[in-house]
């Protein structure tokens, strides 16, 4: 973002609204990192407010709004180095891409996908994304698990019309085992669940250390479960 800031910074007269313009919303696309967010929405507020006045994008800039956009960038410098040292640098060694991990759960479900998800199963998935991105390999993979055993205790209850009482993640999964006895008719969606069970037990273990690749393989797991469970969630779904 320094960069475009310093851009803008150094502009000339009669520069055209166009130029500053793709600046702007280079600055704008950084509205969902955490601490510089403001500055982002800010830019867009900005892009907002001058071009208006500029339905011709190459006629140039008034000297009058370019000294305001100066002035306002040099506020937004003022505060990236403010607030720059409290920052902490972290490469993502994750094998998953960063940029997705930072727009977190929403960049790998649709809008149906995510409608499906209660509050605290999105919360649940964010933060997951959000280790993956810091390198909390074993946070991420504890996270995300415990969201897939809500899934299937929703799952349970929709497809049976019972209610849990305090059944653990094993004894829900023989009882739908029960339930479909030909293993022709069972829920594919219940074998996913049933080893990332297997994997929820190995990471319960005090010693156990998450890597980069499982973690990110529990993850992506855990998405195809959502879109799995995805139909028979959403027929229970008030209208």
């Amino acid at each position: 973002m320094t960069s475009e800031l310093e851009l803008i910074l150094a502009l000339k007269d009669k520069c055209s609204w166009s130029h500053v313009k793709d600046t702007l919303e280079a600055i704008s696309k950084f509205k969902n990192y955490f601490s510089i967010g403001f500055i982002a929405k800010d830019a867009q507020g900005v892009i907002e407010y001058i071009g208006k006045d500029y339905p011709d994008a190459s006629k140039p800039l008034s000297a009058i709004d370019i000294g305001y956009i100066k002035e306002t960038t040099a506020e937004w410098i003022g505060s990236v180095f403010e607030i720059s040292d409290k920052w902490v640098f972290c490469v993502s060694t994750a094998s998953l891409d960063s940029t997705r991990l930072m727009d977190g759960i929403a960049s790998f479900l649709d809008r149906e996908e995510l409608s499906i998800l209660e509050p605290k199963e999105r919360q649940g998935l964010d933060e997951s994304t959000s280790c993956l991105l810091h390198n909390s390999f074993t946070s991420s993979e504890f996270i995300a698990l415990r969201t897939a055993e809500s899934l299937l205790r929703r799952w349970y209850k929709n497809k049976t019309d019972k209610d849990l009482k305090r059944q653990r993640w094993g004894d829900i999964l023989n009882e739908l085992n029960d339930i479909y006895p030909k293993i022709s008719e069972r829920p594919k969606e219940l074998y996913l669940l049933d080893y990332l069970r297997l994997r929820r037990n190995e990471i319960d273990h005090p010693d156990a250390v998450s890597t980069p690749d499982e973690a990110s393989a529990t993850f992506l797991n855990i998405i195809s479960v959502c879109k799995a469970v995805k139909s028979v969630l959403i027929a229970k779904q008030p209208h």
